[in-house]
């Protein structure tokens, strides 16, 4: 219609006097993105709801630059991405989904130490650090009869795989000592097993044993016993509000995904030194997160086997999910491990049947299409 001065229109806005103008009206809804145009500038007014009238938002200043923006969250409102625009969405998003994974191809044609010849039984691959700055040995534990073999496969540089002893994780050891010596990418070190007794070792580049990369063949089992994993993990995830928000972010990730979440809750850790338990935990849900990535290679009786994988997907630390955790005191690691721990009723019920893992993929695609949706509006 015509006014005074100029022409409206009534059609999501109106244009008078060279003002745009909007409004929310009771029963419809049109937006302005957050703003109207005025003489070649940008103004922006907040709609509110009235349920009983129309309610016109007119920009009145003849300013020629933005004014002011209110920052777009996203979901219920409950969120402003802290207030730090992509980068903050982005983590918000990493930190709930997981960063996008590496992915991690075998190479056959890597060099092989002097560290025995193969046995005459199966070979299980222990991957020594799945991409560079992931200090674990994947898996973690591995079960094998007297005759296996132990394939150790090198995907970053500087590691050993070393032999040491329950009580002293991070020293070699004179009985029936193995070494590899530092080695780099695509090499590959074997052992051939000769007990099913547990073997212990550790990455003897200084400073990695003691950030928990060390490993376990054959290792101590009490699947009813108080001190298992499954039955320590409670004390631990109440004592330690770094185990805590790695366990969520873990449970998380194995959801749907049986085998993967159970995975390694008979171990014992009743002999384990008091400051690798937390480290110990770690490795137990680094695993886990891997299998659940990768459920093709963990079987029905809950062994690993990743030789005839040709691709693996690898996902991101487990401390990463201490980024987005909350600031607090956490306990010392000898302090969390030292907790009474929670007695389980079930025990029984944590060796559940392998599921497909489709979930754990489809939370990883998931992660990819949201950080990508996220950076597309932004670049708008």
């Amino acid at each position: 219609m015509y006014e005074s001065g100029g022409y409206s229109s009534q059609y999501n806005g109106g244009y008078d006097n060279n003002k745009y103008t909007s409004k929310y009206e009771s029963g419809g809804y049109s937006s302005q993105y957050n703003g109207g145009y005025n003489n070649g500038g940008y103004n922006s007014y907040t709609s509110t709801e009235d349920s009983t009238s129309t309610q016109m938002y007119e920009s009145t200043s003849t300013s020629s630059a933005y004014n002011s923006y209110s920052t777009m969250s996203y979901g219920s409102g409950s969120s402003n991405w802290n207030n730090g625009g992509y980068d903050s969405c982005v983590q918000q998003c990493m930190a709930s989904y997981g960063s996008p994974m590496a992915t991690y191809t075998p190479d056959n044609s890597g060099s092989y130490g002097s560290g025995g010849s193969s046995g005459t039984g199966a070979t299980w691959t222990v991957i020594v650090a799945p991409t560079q700055g992931v200090l674990r040995y994947v898996p973690f534990a591995v079960n094998a009869s007297v005759g296996d073999t132990v394939k150790f496969v090198w995907n970053a540089n500087v590691h050993t795989v070393t032999k040491s002893s329950q009580l002293e994780l991070c020293n070699k050891t004179s009985d029936g000592a193995f070494a590899s010596g530092s080695q780099n990418k695509s090499f590959v070190f074997t052992q051939v097993v000769n007990s099913t007794d547990p073997t212990f070792f550790y990455c003897g580049t200084p400073n990695h044993c003691q950030k928990g990369m060390f490993g376990i063949i054959n290792p101590p089992s009490a699947i009813s016993a108080s001190t298992s994993v499954a039955n320590m993990m409670p004390s631990m995830v109440a004592n330690n509000s770094d185990i805590a928000a790695m366990n969520a972010y873990t449970n998380m990730q194995t959801l749907g995904n049986n085998a993967a979440t159970t995975w390694g809750n008979s171990m014992d850790m009743s002999g384990m030194p008091d400051w690798s338990m937390p480290m110990m935990a770690q490795n137990v849900m680094y695993t886990r997160t891997f299998l659940a990535a990768n459920p093709e290679v963990l079987s029905d009786s809950g062994k690993v086997d990743l030789s005839a994988a040709s691709s693996l997907m690898v996902p991101q630390d487990i401390t990463a999910a201490l980024a987005a955790a909350p600031a607090s005191s956490s306990s010392t690691p000898a302090a969390a491990a030292a907790g009474t721990p929670a007695a389980s009723t079930t025990p029984a019920a944590n060796a559940g049947a392998k599921a497909s893992g489709a979930r754990g993929l489809a939370a990883s695609g998931a992660s990819a299409a949201i950080v990508a949706i996220a950076a597309a509006f932004f670049a708008l």
